[in-house]
């Protein structure tokens, strides 16, 4: 493995695009045309993909809530669902290990024998934080990959509002009027 310009199958791995190349005329071909759809046919197309009839209560409510945002930005689809149903069950997991911490509280404690120097010993109650919170941190950023996956997270900023160019020939469309005479 490696050497120059082998990159695996990642994205925007591999040498850069020298533009004027055909490479990167054809990829700028590509992308004027695909800039061309208009986006309520592209939604159109997408199929409704139904909820896993063995999914538990928690996670359900989860499909429900998060599936048509996911199938407007069609992100979910049946090649993708399996994933989606992933992400369902990670966000009740961590809300669930969530409040079982808040139940339990942050902190808990165990007992431990502090030595002196004379040799006795003496048991103390040393607070340590709460062993799900690792956890539940770990599960957390599964979670925000997931809802970004799927193109459900916030990003901070408004989506742009697309729309349709205005089409500069449209006085054309309009079938031909014969003036008779002279209109002075």
């Amino acid at each position: 493995m490696g050497g120059k310009g082998s990159g695996g199958a990642r994205v925007g791995s591999g040498p850069s695009r020298t533009p004027g190349s055909v490479r990167w005329q054809r990829e700028q071909r590509r992308k004027r045309k695909a800039g061309d759809t208009e986006p309520s046919a592209r939604a159109a197309v997408a199929p409704p993909v139904p909820r896993p009839r063995d999914l538990p209560a928690g996670q359900a409510a989860v499909w429900d809530a998060l599936a048509p945002h996911a199938i407007a930005a069609r992100t979910l689809t049946p090649a993708t669902a399996w994933d989606f149903r992933d992400l369902c069950e990670s966000i009740v997991l961590k809300r669930d290990m969530l409040a079982v911490v808040e139940a339990e509280g942050l902190t808990s404690t165990s007992l431990k024998t502090k030595m002196d120097e004379s040799g006795g010993g003496e048991q103390v109650f040393e607070p340590k934080a709460h062993p799900l919170l690792s956890r539940h941190a770990a599960l957390a950023g599964r979670v925000a990959a997931g809802l970004a996956r799927f193109r459900l997270a916030p990003m901070g900023k408004g989506m742009p509002e697309v729309e349709k160019p205005a089409d500069e020939w449209s006085e054309f469309d309009a079938p031909l009027r014969l003036v008779q005479g002279n209109p002075r």
